[in-house]
């Protein structure tokens, strides 16, 4: 039997405790350390403090007042004393530099604009003096400023001051994102920026409509012989994909079985363009069987015509203003519109009209008695996006239909037409953005205008390139049109036009075609890997991502379908 072993306790000595019956802490030092005087390594150390909540203010204060005195020793058993050096003096025999007149007393008294930069430093010589002047030649030159503005600011202080900048203002989601959706993902405009595709050859599988010719004298327009823009009365239709009946149709057709995905030239001109963007939007993607088809929802965004929506300062935030994001985006459509059918000529002029394999338009049926619908040719073509894949890889090729658009033709050169597209810039005031006034400008410096309005307006003019793009126009006809004055938004006049090819456009606005394909590639790579039902593709207001969200099949129902825009857009009320 093995005998049970007494566990052996290891030695445990209480210490001896020192009570402090009137504070708290030890009452005596260490015995070795008793005799030892004390000085701290630091000259902001102190005895007997424990800690130090000081304010900011009382530190820099504190700084300012110790500055230009001699360090100080907390002990004086550790002080140096310095000897005397009376009756002791160095001999220099270099000759003393003798400061300018202008220049004497007058290096270090700035007025303390800079930031760290005190009363009695001096300006900055050396290393410092060539990066500032490096930094500031970097600079881009204000806009001057008037008299009374500076006085102002003299007045109530400086405005260049990092806490005087405007707060970022928040801009308002295209729809407002429900609890139950489900993010499936986020795509930032970064990684789309690293695609691209080679841009691919169109098969035109079908084409409708009629159009009207281009009134060229409409070109010799100047700011001196401007034209009042009329407001014509027309029925324009922004039918989605899945209410086109010739889409529907061309999709159970056996001859395109192969098309897997269906959208408008609106809509890829908006996925395409999305890293310019700045403003919200949204597109209903709608998975069904094998297929994919991309729309947008009534009275969507993508409908209306954005305006300096890429500009520092894009409009004001009260609501009621004529300056606010809603009401220019109601008036730069108003003015697209009138703009595009004031510009052609009558059907009954010798040129007549120009009109497709089907002369009538799918979407006239439904147009009111007392409207006439807009005269607009519809191609349906077909794009392959991805490359020929190789022996023994899966082929990632997919055929896209999307509907495109035409809004005139003209004559050229030798008598033959050419299609086009028309779109209307437009002036609202040339302080709000800081630009130029196209009433000085337009005729000596129209390069500056248009680079001005590519700043402010790169989104808009980087969608319309590409839906030209898209329906294989052979020009695009820009207008400029201004408000008749700058607190008028009902009133405009028309102060010139101007010609571009697509692709020539395409490379003066810095638009990468190829990126554009990539982005639209990968975008439908990433709906087709989706399970059936129903998402939406948000742009977010305030960052540059999307995000697609998985939504019931009724979200949305409760509008009501709009088969084209309303007569209040077409005609601004004066209240």
């Amino acid at each position: 039997q093995s005998e049970c072993v007494p566990a052996i306790m290891a030695p445990f000595e209480v210490p001896t405790i020192h009570d402090n019956e009137d504070g708290w802490g030890p009452t005596e030092g260490p015995v070795q350390f008793k005799e030892l005087p004390y000085a701290p390594f630091e000259k902001r150390a102190f005895v007997g403090r424990m800690a130090d909540w000081s304010l900011r203010a009382e530190q820099y204060r504190e700084r300012r007042r110790f500055d230009n005195r001699q360090p100080q020793v907390t002990n004086e058993a550790f002080a140096y004393h310095e000897e005397s050096s009376e009756g002791f003096s160095l001999v220099d025999t270099t000759k003393p530099v003798v400061q300018p007149g202008w220049d004497r007393g007058m290096r270090g008294r700035g007025r303390g604009r800079g930031r760290g930069r005190g009363r009695w430093q001096s300006a900055p010589m050396g290393a410092e003096a060539k990066f500032n002047a490096k930094f500031e030649s970097k600079r881009t030159q204000q806009a001057a400023q008037s008299k009374w503005k500076k006085s102002m600011q003299r007045t109530q202080g400086f405005s260049n001051r990092w806490n005087d900048q405007k707060p970022q203002r928040l801009r308002d989601s295209s729809v407002d994102v429900r609890p139950d959706w489900v993010v499936k993902g986020q795509i930032s405009f970064a990684e789309l920026s690293k695609m691209s595709l080679e841009a691919p050859e169109p098969l035109e599988v079908h084409a409708c409509g009629t159009l009207q010719y281009y009134d060229k004298n409409f070109d010799r327009i100047t700011p001196k012989s401007e034209k009042v823009l009329e407001r014509i009365e027309r029925a324009f239709y922004k039918v989605s994909t899945s209410d086109d009946p010739e889409i529907l149709r061309l999709s159970e057709d056996k001859k395109f079985q192969d098309v897997r995905v269906f959208a408008t030239d609106t809509i890829l001109a908006v996925i395409m363009a999305a890293p310019r963007s700045n403003f919200s939007w949204d597109v209903l993607v709608n998975r069904v069987g094998d297929k994919l088809f991309l729309d947008k929802r009534s009275d969507s965004a993508i409908d209306y015509v954005t305006c300096n929506e890429t500009a520092n300062d894009f409009g004001d935030e009260e609501k009621d203003s004529i300056n606010h994001v809603g009401k220019l985006t109601t008036e730069a459509t108003f003015i697209n519109q009138n703009f595009s059918q004031q510009v052609l000529l009558p059907k009954d002029t010798r040129e007549g009209s120009y009109s497709f394999s089907t002369p009538v338009s799918p979407f006239a049926a439904a147009a009111p008695a007392d409207q006439k619908p807009a005269p607009v040719g519809y191609r349906y073509r077909i794009f392959e996006l991805g490359k020929k894949p190789k022996e023994g890889e899966d082929d990632p090729r997919v055929k896209v239909l999307c509907r495109t658009e035409l809004d005139g033709v003209m004559k050229g050169k030798q008598e033959e037409d050419l299609l086009m597209r028309l779109y209307a810039l437009n002036e609202v005031d040339a302080k709000l953005t800081n630009g130029i006034d196209w009433r000085q400008k337009l005729d000596s410096q129209r390069g500056a205008v248009l680079a001005t309005e590519l700043k402010n307006n790169s989104s808009k003019l980087a969608k319309w390139t590409l839906q030209a793009m898209l329906a294989s126009a052979d020009l695009i006809k820009l207008g400029y049109v201004s408000r008749v004055h700058p607190r008028d938004s009902y009133n405009h006049v028309i102060l010139g036009t101007q010609t571009y090819k697509p692709k020539e456009f395409a490379t003066q606005i810095n638009l990468n075609v190829n990126n554009a394909w990539g982005i639209l590639k990968g975008i439908i790579d990433l709906c087709l890997q989706l399970e059936e039902g129903r998402y939406l593709l948000l742009k977010d207001p305030n960052k540059p991502v999307m995000r697609l969200y998985t939504i019931p099949l009724d979200a949305f129902c409760d509008e009501e379908d709009m088969d084209a825009l309303p007569e209040e857009d077409n005609q601004m009320d004066d209240d």
